[in-house]
Parts: structure tokens; sequence; C-alpha cells
């Protein structure tokens, strides 16, 4: 049986026409479909950001709605303080003090043989660093502590002023934390404050290395005083600040210790315990007379231009032409501590940097006969302002700035000595 006669034949060209579906016919399809798809979803998408913006704006409005709330809630809140004042203000106050800042100051004295200086520097040991590594730690963040002056590498000091500040959530005595229940209102107290300021200089000395402590810890005047400011240009503006251990401060006494040599001295010449604290002025004799009348010319009011070191850098870095060198003395003494010791006490407003290391550097060598008197006169009677075109300088002054280990800073002087 002959099946094949039987079955249908495909025609000629269904391969022709099958390929003509697959390479042009379906291709066209799938185009119209994805346009169509595409269009919806520009459609859907449009429909989106429509509905994005009604919802931005509705929230602006709702915004707009609430700050119009809030000002209405503030000016009822207002008006009800005004009816009730004494409440009001007083839960207001309450909430201010519980983070006020309060004031504190005190003294130190330092040994400053191992300390590159008070201020705070970028390598080495320095003493306001020592001071505030120990608040920091005490009360678990950053306090910064202010002096009254700087002194250099290696000088000491007996009756440095400083001050720092702290919250008054801080103040908390030993009774208070054994005690929660104890009124808040307690730490306003005096007798709660001075006797936080002897827990807290207590707890300094304990974090403190040997070489530095702190005494006369204490609160500081809230009163606001009149402080006269010298500004770059040599003028002085007069402002009202809180109590400042550096602007507030009045006067300030250093003390340079120093054993002159004499051959005819039988006692050593310089006690080894005070090789620290003392200075040794070897292989030349000086008369004591000549240096006590070589020191009183520095007395008065006189252009230190001459006697301070890195001025001129120090204007180049602070962009300034000119900086006021004229400072006071108020006096100038030389002691006689016995055995060939000899302390010159020099009270002073203000110095500058290596400024009182200098003038002992610069009596020395004209007693000496290394420098001529009149030179030196010249150098301290200069006329101290930026008109003067052949002002002295510091390289005009060849005489070297005095140990560092022989000065002192004594005391800084304020307005409440009896109190501080």
């Amino acid at each position: 049986m002959n099946y094949a006669s039987n079955c249908t034949r495909p025609p000629k060209n269904s391969l022709y026409e099958r390929l003509f579906y697959i390479y042009f016919v379906l291709p066209i399809i799938i185009l119209l479909l994805n346009t169509n798809y595409c269009h919806g979803y520009i459609v859907v998408g449009s429909t989106m950001r429509n509905t994005n913006r009604r919802s931005k704006t509705d929230s602006k409005k709702a915004l707009i709605s609430q700050k119009e709330l809030s000002r209405n809630f503030q000016s009822t809140a207002f008006e009800l303080s005004s009816s009730n004042n004494e409440e009001t203000l007083l839960e207001t106050r309450n909430s201010q003090n519980e983070a006020c800042i309060i004031r504190f100051r005190g003294r130190m004295a330092y040994d400053g043989t191992g300390f590159r200086g008070f201020q705070v520097q970028s390598k080495g040991r320095t003493c306001q660093g020592e001071m505030e590594a120990a608040l920091s730690k005490r009360f678990n963040r950053k306090v910064r502590v202010v002096g009254a002056g700087r002194t250099d590498a290696g000088v000491h000091a007996r009756g440095q002023a400083f001050h720092f500040d702290l919250y008054s959530y801080e103040i908390r005595t030993k009774v208070d934390t054994d005690n929660n229940e104890q009124d808040s209102d307690a730490n306003d107290d005096n007798t709660t404050k001075i006797q936080f300021c002897t827990e807290l200089q207590r707890s300094m000395n304990s974090m403190l290395p040997q070489d530095i402590r702190v005494w006369n810890l204490s609160l500081a005047p809230s009163s606001k005083a009149s402080v006269e400011t010298e500004q770059p240009d040599g003028t002085i503006s007069t402002n009202y600040y809180t109590w400042s251990a550096l602007s507030s401060a009045k006067k300030k006494l250093y003390s340079y210790r120093l054993s002159l040599y004499n051959p005819s001295n039988s006692c050593i010449t310089i006690d080894p315990i005070q090789r620290y604290t003392r200075v040794l002025v070897e292989n030349d004799i000086i008369n004591t007379e000549e240096l006590e009348r070589i020191l009183k010319h520095y007395e008065g009011t006189h252009d230190f231009r001459a006697f301070a070191g890195a001025i001129e850098a120090n204007q180049r870095k602070a962009g300034i032409e000119y900086k006021n060198t004229v400072r006071t003395i108020y006096s100038v003494n030389l002691v006689d501590e016995k055995q060939g010791n000899y302390r010159i006490d020099i009270l002073l407003k203000g110095a500058l940097y290596k400024m009182v290391r200098n003038m002992v550097g610069t009596a020395l060598e004209v007693c000496k006969g290394r420098m001529e008197e009149e030179y030196m006169l010249r150098l301290l009677h200069q006329k101290g302002n930026k008109e003067n075109r052949h002002q002295f300088v510091r390289k005009d002054n060849k005489c070297k700035p005095a140990d560092p280990e022989g000065l002192t800073l004594e005391m800084v002087f304020f307005d409440d000595d009896c109190n501080f």
C-alpha cells in the first residue's frame, strides 16, 4: 500500500514561509508588544511621579500646619506664663541651672626641670598638659586649663595661677555620691562647693606627677570686672570679662637665684641640692653693689624689644606689622641669702618671651665688663613706637639670656589677693 500517494504534500514554498514568519513577522509582533509595554510603563511612571509630587506637597502643607500649631502653642504658653510668672520662671531657671558653667581657680607649684614649659606643645611634657590630662581623666571629658602666664623650659613656679570650667552637675562631693536621695539643690550650697574643692584638690594631686602640685583650689569670683587688653597695634582697649587667670592678673613676681664666685669665701660655692634651682656665675668676680645699681635701671616703663626673644618671628607668624614691647617694671631688688647666694626679685606687670632672663643676663655682662653701661641704657631707653625706624631689636643685644633653672615665678597677684 502506498501511503505516500494518499498523503497531502505541503506546498513547495512552506520553508520560505516559515523563514518569512521567523525573520520578519515575528520581530514585528515582538516590537509592537514591547512598544505597548513601554507605553504602559511610561504612563505608570508618570502617574507615580505625579503621586510623589502630591505627597511632597501634602507633607509641606502638613509641616506648615505643624509650624502654625507650634507658634500657636508658644503664644499660648507665653500667655500662660505671663499669667503665672513665678512657677514658669522658676522651672526655666532650674532647667538652665542644670547645665550652667562654674569657674574654679587655683595655684600650682612645679619643678620645671622635666618640663618643656607651661604651655601645651606637640612634643614633650608640659605643665598645662599634665593638668588637663588629670582633669580630663577625672571628669571623663576634655577640660581646658588656662594659666596666668607661660614659663620657659626649665623655669620653676611656686604661685602660678590657673582656672578651668566645670558644669554644675559635675560638682558632686563624696557625701552626695554615697547618699543618692539627697536633694540636687544642695550642690548650690557654698559648703558643698568648698568641700568639692578640697576633694578635687586631693584627687588632682594624687593623679599628678610628683614634680607638680595644686594648692588653694577654690571658686573664682562670679562678678565681672573691667580688663585692659593690649591690641597688636599698641592701643589699649577696655573690655568686661569674668575672672580669668590670664587677663585678671595685675602683677607678677619673678625671682632669679644665683651663686656668685668668691675666691676668699671658704664655704662651698653652690649647694648641690640646689643645682636645678640656682645658677653659678663662675670665673668672674661680680661686685654686688655694682650689680644692684645696674639692675635699678630696669625700674619704670621701657621698651624691652632688645630684651625679648622671637619678637620678629611671632609678628610674622601672627601676621602683624608691629607688636607693642613696652612693659612696666615696678621694682628690682638684689637680696643677699648669705654664703655667696643671692636672689634677684623682679616685680612687673607683664613680661615678654625670655624677657626676665635677658634682663639678668645683660646686667651680669655689664658687671663683667663685656658690655658698656651706656650701650645698655641705649637699648633700654629707646622710643617704643612703630614710627621709630632705628629701633633696637634682640639681635642688637649680644648678651646671652641667663640659664632657665635659676628663674622661678613666685606669685601672680590679683585684686582679691587676700582671698587668693
